[in-house]
């Protein structure tokens, strides 16, 4: 595993839990409005898993669970092994996706490793490209999003929205995609050094537009 850096504690990433939050290096995106932009190519380790380790071990009394950020997880082969020490440490895992591995979701749900699963829908599948600025088969992130969708496993979609890369008929368009059995939030896009331009989509804004779809579990964070 690439451990590209870690938050103590956190009483919002994993509802309901006080968590320690991963961050792993490398991603297989390069979407415009990331905060993490850092993070996505591959690094030197800037933090050993011995002493991440150690740290989660000094604190168990307080946290309750982990949850593995990025860049993207599910990137690192030795995951489930990672998990798998969380775990034995009684410890429950959160695992932020982008949904590019459904093989890897899939082991990890079978092997019992995860306990809760968050996955980001970037975009319609017809806008996909524009916002992760690479190439890749969106067939795959259907793969992934179906698997999750009929999985035991507790989990919700995200979608990071800016005014500027999302239209209201884009967000009504995943909105029928995730469907409405299944919880949604959008984020609000904040600027960043690499892409400054203004977001005219505000909490009021996105609130009265998702209040047209009463039937489904939409949520603003």
């Amino acid at each position: 595993m690439n451990i590209a850096g870690l938050t103590p504690f956190s009483s919002i990433d994993f509802e309901g839990r006080l968590s320690a939050v991963v961050y792993t290096q490398g991603c297989n995106f390069n979407c415009i409005y990331c905060h993490n932009y850092q993070l996505i190519k591959r690094k030197n380790t800037p933090l050993s898993l011995e002493s991440l380790f150690e740290f989660i071990k000094l604190r168990k009394r307080i946290l309750d669970s982990v949850v593995i950020s990025g860049g993207e997880p599910t990137l690192h082969k030795d995951l489930p092994n990672f998990c798998e020490r969380l775990k034995n440490l009684g410890l429950s895992v959160k695992i932020d996706t982008n949904g590019t591995s459904p093989l890897m979701l899939n082991l990890l749900t079978s092997k019992g490793l995860i306990d809760y699963i968050a996955m980001d829908i970037k975009a319609p599948f017809h806008k996909y490209k524009e916002i992760i600025k690479t190439e890749f088969p969106t067939e795959i992130i259907k793969t992934s999003m179906e698997f999750i969708k009929s999985s035991n496993i507790p989990h919700e979609f995200r979608t990071t929205v800016h005014s500027e890369l999302l239209s209201l008929s884009d967000l009504e368009e995943i909105i029928q995609l995730v469907g409405s059995k299944h919880k949604l939030y959008f984020q609000i896009a904040n600027p960043t050094p690499l892409f400054k331009v203004p977001n005219r989509y505000t909490r009021e804004t996105l609130n009265a537009f998702i209040s047209k779809f009463p039937d489904f579990r939409l949520a603003i964070r």
